[in-house]
């Protein structure tokens, strides 16, 4: 990601600290997380695509508990950072969070093509539409630019 930065955008940074502080559970996953992770060193050694499936594997783990209620609050966040997010927020949510929710809910055999379309937002869900017909459909990749012509990330 650059690090070029963008006016009255919500960046990376701020992404994070939206998406960690919906819940003290996800609060208290996240901390514990960077903690191991990391100790004093996060900030110099830091990988936010990498880090971020922390978030995702606690919500496939949430999802497949049936223990959803901070889905739509975390959806709410998702959606807020699509919208007034700068290019490296808006691909830590499209990359790093849906796209990691397909993938693990994939690998679990869980039903992620319609499992969390009650939570999401406009945004988030042609987001999630999109990537499952990237990466699912048969079209051509002639057919597939077209039709994600308005589609960024």
């Amino acid at each position: 990601m650059s690090d070029e930065i963008q006016d009255n955008k919500i960046n990376v940074d701020q992404a994070i600290s939206l998406l960690t502080s919906v819940s003290h559970e996800i609060t208290a996953c996240w901390n514990s997380f960077i903690k191991e992770e990391y100790n004093n060193d996060y900030p110099e050694k830091r990988d936010d695509l990498v880090d971020i499936i922390t978030l995702v594997d606690f919500i496939v783990e949430k999802f497949k508990e049936e223990k959803t209620g901070d889905f739509k609050a975390f959806f709410e966040v998702a959606e807020q950072i699509l919208e007034n997010g700068d290019e490296n927020a808006q691909e830590l949510i499209v990359v790093g969070i849906l796209e990691g929710l397909q993938n693990n809910c994939g690998l679990e055999n869980l039903n992620y093509h319609t499992g969390f379309n009650q939570w999401m937002k406009p945004l988030t869900q042609n987001a999630w539409d999109s990537l499952i017909y990237l990466w699912e459909s048969n079209d051509s990749i002639e057919e597939k630019q077209e039709k994600l012509k308005g589609f960024k990330i």
